[in-house]
């Protein structure tokens, strides 16, 4: 009779935990992840740019990218721009931010040597990319984000 029991109990065990939803884990948001800009210096052949990614959130984020471009001025207001400078870091690649870490890039955009005096770009006004991986559960889901992260005069 105990072994019935025993029996009973293990199965019963089984099947509930078997029919428990697996957990996935903490949920990526893309908020948890805060772009600075630390410095800028603007000359007329060149522009120098530092930012800070930091990872506030509570997964891991890796094969990080980071890139800086200029929109493309339009009648209608601008455009996104194809050509994009990537940051430099003095970390080797691939980069992995855990949580409550941060990295820097740099970029130097030389202006006058590839764009000349081109009236077509909103220099002013860049916009940074960066794109990499996270992991949820046991899959790496690839995630980007790009916008007007800078506050440039």
């Amino acid at each position: 009779m105990k072994r019935y029991i025993f029996i009973f109990l293990i199965l019963f065990l089984t099947i509930l935990t078997s029919c428990t939803a697996k957990d996935e884990g903490t949920p990526f948001d893309n908020n948890d992840i805060k772009i600075s800009l630390l410095n800028e210096e603007i000359k007329d052949e060149y522009r120098t740019y530092s930012f800070e990614v930091f990872n506030t959130g509570k997964l891991e984020i890796k094969f990080l990218n980071f890139y800086l471009y200029y929109p493309v001025i339009t009648t209608s207001g601008s455009k996104g721009n194809p050509f994009k400078i990537e940051g430099e870091t003095e970390s080797s690649k691939p980069i992995k931010l855990k949580s409550g870490e941060k990295i820097k890039y740099t970029i130097v955009a030389p202006i006058k040597e590839v764009f000349g005096d081109s009236a077509l770009l909103n220099f002013d006004n860049p916009l940074v990319e960066l794109n990499g991986f996270v992991q949820q559960g046991k899959k790496d889901i690839p995630f980007s984000m790009r916008g007007g992260y800078l506050n440039t005069k």
